[in-house]
């Protein structure tokens, strides 16, 4: 496929609405436009603009979708982009920001290079377990927007994908990581270079040699770079396609500084917070062990089978009824963290998910439906236990049972056990 097929290619990836998208993130169609909230921020993308396309509105809408949620926004104008546009973002306010070329590289067939000097960390976990020391040690470089296609930052944010591939590389010296490079596979049939944070030759070359082998992937890479990074990509075998020029605009209102929803990472939150939870509740999990924790105090436990709804009714209900509570007991901006064990977690701002205009709430609910599902705040001061095989919920913390014992006792009955 020649470079004209891949671009193509590309610029028919930049008007669809993904089939994945982080958690805590809204998508959503306008047109040829298609918009990410990310809560924090959001950006623009689309393919090529039609020549009778009002571009003058289509960006008025944009911004009126953004002011909304006091998100700054990040619109790339891409070289073979209307001409128009660029000047009709900048009458609408919008600054233009760094240039960058966008480079191609084909992928490589034959067996995987080898360089000693580097040490792969292919997926997610890989990724975290490098996270710690890699951050540490490039504070600015890896938290920093940079010459990068997806900050490092943003990357960590997004979380795991079922339907792509996250890849880091590192580079060590004694031990220590001296350099970082992550790309991810989420846009086939590309695999994107989010960023490298050394332009040294072999450390470039080796990196991108390895995406380009991995049979996993199969696919061309696509980069975004400028200054000795770009000229470095050149000299490795990438391509220049286009130029890329950002254009910014930030609403008038105060920005949020959190994501409403997001994924947890084992090794760094989901982890941590099991642990916890199994020392001060002495968690014992077994399909026989019951109850499963020590009840701590105060709380109440309900039996799920003494109610008289129709049984398809009860895990709706349990969660509006919980979520009401978390919404009473929790304090404005504290996040609620829903826990499955042995699964994945994730952390909700329970007053910015499942409203209008913001994303689902993660997670399967209250409702135990074959595993222990927890709601619990950081500090595990209050929250929600389910046991799928004593069929129990356990609510704990007096400003949450105080919203909600009543509620449920009236869907429930009466606690089975009570610790004050």
């Amino acid at each position: 496929m020649d470079m004209g097929e891949q671009w193509a290619q590309w610029n028919r990836l930049r008007g669809r609405v993904p089939a994945w998208h982080p958690v805590g993130v809204v998508v959503e169609a306008d047109g040829p436009v298609v918009r990410r909230h990310y809560g924090t921020h959001g950006t623009v993308e689309h393919a090529p603009l039609a020549s009778g396309d009002d571009l003058t509105e289509l960006v008025r809408r944009q911004q009126m979708a953004f002011a909304e949620r006091d998100e700054p926004v990040e619109w790339k104008v891409y070289g073979h982009d209307s001409p128009g546009l660029g000047p009709a973002l900048t009458g609408a306010g919008f600054t233009p920001g760094w240039e960058r070329s966008v480079l191609i590289a084909d992928a490589l067939a034959g067996a995987k290079p080898l360089n000693v000097r580097q040490e792969p960390s292919d997926g997610l976990y890989d990724l975290y377990r490098v996270r710690g020391q890699a951050e540490q040690t490039w504070k600015v470089a890896v938290g920093s927007p940079g010459p990068h296609a997806v900050p490092y930052a943003e990357m960590i944010a997004d979380g795991s994908s079922d339907e792509g591939d996250v890849l880091i590389q590192v580079l060590l010296e004694d031990g220590l990581v001296t350099a970082v490079a992550w790309a991810h596979g989420d846009e086939q049939p590309f695999t994107i270079v989010g960023g490298l944070t050394s332009d040294d030759e072999g450390f470039v070359r080796a990196c991108t040699d390895r995406w380009r082998h991995d049979s996993r992937l199969g696919c061309p890479l696509l980069a975004e770079a400028d200054g000795p990074l770009r000229m470095r990509l050149l000299e490795v075998g990438f391509t220049e396609a286009t130029t890329v020029r950002s254009y910014h605009w930030h609403p008038p209102g105060v920005s949020e500084s959190t994501r409403p929803a997001q994924f947890l990472d084992w090794l760094h939150d989901n982890g941590p917070l099991w642990d916890r939870f199994y020392a001060d509740f002495d968690f014992k999990p077994s399909t026989t062990s019951r109850p499963a924790i020590t009840d701590p105090s105060p709380s109440a436990v309900w039996n799920l089978h003494s109610h008289h709804r129709p049984a398809a009714d009860l895990p709706a209900e349990l969660e509006a009824i919980v979520q009401r509570g978390l919404l009473a007991a929790t304090e404005p901006g504290e996040f609620v963290y829903w826990l499955d064990w042995q699964h994945d977690g994730y952390r909700y701002d329970p007053r910015r998910t499942d409203i209008p205009g913001r994303p689902p709430r993660p997670g399967l609910g209250t409702y135990p439906n074959g595993d222990y599902f927890l709601h619990l705040t950081q500090d595990l001061r209050l929250g929600t236990f389910g046991h799928p095989w004593e069929q129990t919920l356990t609510v704990w913390g007096s400003a949450l049972l105080t919203a909600i014992e009543t509620e449920l006792t009236d869907l429930l009955g009466e606690p089975v056990r009570r610790r004050d």
